[in-house]
């Protein structure tokens, strides 16, 4: 997710999701959810950014993003000790989810609208754990050049066997 250069309507900062930054994007029960990060450089932050599939061009009420960090995605939905999703969705998933429902264009009295919600998140959950620290880009700013190219060769003959940059 990143800050737009442009503004809406009535001048408020627009963000772009999904792209070329997201790590994966899919679509459930009409909400598009794209686990990636959030902010830039090394201070960004794996997310699972959701929102309706049908407004992605509308501004105004009811066009938001709703946006849960890895950091506090154990308060949303269980885990045992080895990481793996026990699929079961907390209270606090519920009330959260209740109350992103408008952000979202929905109304927070619909029930179905919020059990959909709370399935997108308990679904994506284990992806959004097991997501890569930082994205592509920064691993490879950050990737020192290789020292030495080492080459394996059969002494006899001179064929290559392997070649490896170290």
């Amino acid at each position: 997710m990143k800050l737009s250069p442009i503004l809406s309507p009535d001048g408020r900062p627009m963000f772009s999701a999904g792209g070329g930054h997201a790590w994966k994007t899919a679509v459930k029960h009409g909400f598009v959810v794209s686990l990636e990060w959030v902010g830039e450089g090394k201070k960004s932050y794996p997310a699972m950014v959701i929102w309706p599939a049908s407004n992605v061009f509308v501004a105004g009420d009811g066009a938001g993003m709703w946006c849960i960090s890895r950091r506090c995605i154990t308060d949303f939905v269980g885990f045992n000790t080895n990481d793996k999703c026990t699929g079961g969705p907390s209270d606090h998933c519920f009330r959260e989810a209740r109350q992103a429902l408008p952000i979202l264009g929905k109304d927070p009295n619909d029930k179905e609208a919020l059990v959909d919600l709370v399935d997108v998140v308990v679904t994506f959950a284990q992806e959004l754990v097991h997501m890569p620290v930082a994205p592509k880009e920064i691993k490879a700013k950050l990737d020192n050049p290789a020292m030495w190219d080492v080459t394996t060769k059969i002494k006899g003959t001179n064929k290559i066997i392997d070649e490896v940059a170290v």
